[in-house]
């Protein structure tokens, strides 16, 4: 008999000391998960920079310099360097620049060198109209 008051009483000493009710844990409220803030807002303008592979001879313009981009695949497992992703860099700079239009555009395709294996670059001549 005194064995098993002996049990008990260590059973009860030890499962109090483990187990702690919280009491709060009912009267919690769940999380609020915040609301998402947005800290930078890019706009897409849309891009009307006409191209040209020669010279525009019905409207005046004044030249803003040239402008050059390239695509290249540096990694065997990569995708093959696109003409229009080319095209959509030049005229990215193009507006950098104030450009309405890009005129004696060519392409040329780049060999492997010792950081590529191909490529594709772009160069133009950006110009602004004068009149319109």
């Amino acid at each position: 008999m005194k064995q098993w008051v002996a049990m008990l009483m260590c059973l009860g000493f030890f499962s109090g000391c483990s187990m702690s009710f919280n009491y709060d844990f009912w009267s919690q409220k769940a999380p609020t998960t915040p609301a998402p803030v947005v800290s930078e807002v890019k706009i897409a303008l849309p891009n009307n920079i006409l191209m040209y592979e020669l010279d525009i001879t019905d409207r005046p313009y004044a030249s803003l310099g040239e402008v050059s981009a390239s695509v290249t695949k540096i990694n065997p497992w990569g995708e093959e360097p696109k003409q229009e992703a080319v095209e959509a860099k030049l005229k990215e700079e193009a507006l950098k620049k104030g450009a309405d239009a890009l005129i004696y555009v060519r392409y040329t395709k780049l060999g492997a060198s010792w950081n590529r294996l191909s490529g594709i670059e772009g160069k133009a001549q950006a110009v602004k109209f004068t009149r319109y």
